[in-house]
């Protein structure tokens, strides 16, 4: 069975933008998912036309 991860980011233009994680690691905790989503936001990865992802 598949499974997905959803992480919503919210972004400077007061809208949400979503990443679909397919099969994440059996592993994986929240720690490490924000640890991570925090680093994406701060090297600016991500850019959604959304806007800029600035928390989750």
């Amino acid at each position: 069975m598949d499974k997905k991860l959803v992480v919503v980011f919210n972004t400077d233009a007061d809208r949400r933008f979503t990443l679909n994680i397919s099969n994440p690691a059996d592993d994986l905790t929240e720690e490490t998912l924000l640890q991570e989503a925090g680093r994406l936001i701060s090297t600016n990865a991500l850019a959604p036309t959304q806007g800029k992802p600035v928390s989750v």
